[in-house]
């Protein structure tokens, strides 16, 4: 029996503009079981990053949590004051954020600032803290890591800094990992590294991880399901295998097609024309539906709702009646 160990409800956050709640994420809900790895894709602007920063509580200034829960176990995030989410945050549950040179800080020690986790959540003393960080060091790979431990961000390459951050991100041994583009910033061996070595812990240390990406690739690489997500609102949640042999959504099927394929050659790749709509001006119906070939009136008039179909979840007028559609050619 596959146990959740985080539920998402109806989650929603946004902005106050002109006097009215705008909503950047418009009342997803999800879950993640115990020891998987749950995808989130989509396109920059869909609020894959507004939806990791509210699982920490770290919106930005003039983002606030508009309704929803988050529960993660037996706790409950909605009503969570900044002390409560210092007692869980590295604890409970921990990130590794998309840019480690900004979110690393320049003028402490790699050895301080995993030292500092610890010290925050552990009761140990700083002689125990700084033994645990190197255990650490050498948990991520880290070569010379006693050297490495009293060395400052800057004189490390950018994969050994990530490397610090996922040291930092696991040094409390927690529940749940968010890795919000851990490997944008990075060239292709070194994303293959960091990669293979998150998969390495995640069976070490038995936890579950919440990945948020744009690239498809690193999915298929990753994850065992994936929530795809288009103008903060969920529009298919799939396992990987469905997702990738059978795509219900326009949108994801339009995803899917963008990227090349190394048996086929083409002057230019499949996209999908149009931007996300901006937060203050969604499309009254299906928020998809001005730049999906597939649509009719119904889809311009009312949002569908989230419906099932062959196992997956599908947010899509084609599968009001469960009939499944022509995928698009």
């Amino acid at each position: 029996m596959v146990s959740k160990i985080m539920e998402v409800k109806n989650l929603q956050v946004g902005i106050n503009h002109d006097n009215r709640d705008v909503a950047i994420v418009n009342g997803i809900s999800f879950h993640l079981n115990k020891g998987e790895t749950l995808g989130i894709v989509g396109e920059s602007g869909c609020g894959k990053s507004m939806t990791s920063l509210s699982l920490m509580g770290l919106l930005p200034p003039g983002v606030r949590w508009q309704d929803g829960d988050i529960q993660v176990d037996k706790l409950q995030f909605k009503n969570f004051k900044n002390k409560d989410w210092r007692k869980v945050r590295g604890k409970k549950i921990s990130m590794i954020f998309q840019e480690p040179m900004s979110s690393l800080n320049p003028v402490y020690t790699v050895g301080d600032q995993i030292m500092e986790m610890v010290l925050n959540h552990e009761n140990v003393s700083k002689k125990l803290a700084r033994v645990r960080a190197l255990e650490m060091l050498h948990l991520v790979g880290i070569p010379r890591p006693n050297q490495v431990l009293d060395e400052y961000p800057h004189q490390l390459s950018g994969g050994m800094r990530q490397r610090i951050m996922i040291a930092i991100a696991l040094s409390c041994n927690p529940e749940i990992l968010i890795a919000d583009e851990p490997t944008t910033a990075l060239d292709v061996t070194i994303q293959a590294q960091i990669l293979e070595l998150m998969k390495k812990i995640q069976n070490q240390l038995h936890m579950s991880i919440v990945l948020i990406t744009h690239d498809l690739g690193v999915v298929a690489e990753m994850c065992d399901r994936v929530v795809v997500m288009y103008a903060g609102e969920i529009v298919e949640v799939a396992q990987i295998v469905n997702l990738f042999d059978s795509p219900k959504h326009p949108y994801t099927q339009g995803l899917l097609k963008s990227l090349p394929d190394i048996n086929v050659q083409k002057e230019y790749l499949s996209s999908i024309p149009g931007v996300v709509p901006a937060p203050g001006n969604m499309p009254i119906g299906c928020r998809f539906a001005p730049r999906c070939p597939m649509a009719h009136e119904r889809c311009k008039e009312a949002p569908p709702l989230l419906t099932t179909s062959d196992g997956s979840e599908v947010q899509c007028w084609l599968y009001d009646d469960g009939a499944e559609k022509e995928e698009i050619r």
